[in-house]
């Protein structure tokens, strides 16, 4: 009964706290006050117009129709990578740092700092990654190829790397 008191209360955010095992509960006003002051900080974060995601859902398809088209992959891998029909916006939300001395607190003592968490999950790349990540992180894991959190982009730069994306598709069958 407690539980869904909390759960049902909309004065109040439940969080995982960004280190450790602890649940976190913040007024509500002071979440959405840690957030704003985020996301006001135009060194970190653009305001937009409108969402770009429908028009990066258009973009998407049209290279996956071309790599469809040249046979680089079959109409049901086509289906699977453009992710679903329609996607979902990306979801910003925060995870409280309370781990932080309480005196380096965005409000010293009363609103710890929020990890920025920006949710890619069920947007019109989401399968585009998963799959990127699928093949990029083995190569990571090698001593044999540069590390790709260690090394720029173009120490890549001419390597070509060997996906499988049928052995890919059967793999995410499973």
């Amino acid at each position: 009964e407690a539980l869904n008191l909390l759960k049902n209360n909309t004065d109040i955010v439940i969080k995982q706290a960004d280190k450790g095992n602890a649940v976190v509960l913040l007024d509500k006003k002071d979440y959405l006050w840690e957030g704003m002051k985020q996301l006001e900080n135009t060194d970190h974060y653009t305001p937009l117009d409108k969402p770009i995601y429908p028009q990066t859902k258009v973009e998407v398809e049209e290279i996956l129709e071309e790599m469809h088209d040249r046979r680089i992959i079959n109409r049901k891998q086509w289906e699977y990578l453009s992710g679903p029909a329609v996607p979902r916006a990306r979801r910003f939300y925060l995870l409280p740092k309370i781990h932080k001395e309480r005196k380096k607190w965005s409000l010293p003592g009363k609103i710890p700092p929020g990890r920025p968490i920006v949710s890619d999950c069920n947007s019109e790349t989401y399968n585009t990654a998963e799959f990127i990540e699928y093949h990029l992180n083995p190569i990571s894991q090698n001593p044999t190829h540069p590390n790709p959190t260690r090394s720029t982009p173009n120490k890549l730069n001419g390597e070509v790397l060997p996906i499988n994306i049928n052995k890919y598709y059967k793999n995410l069958n499973k």
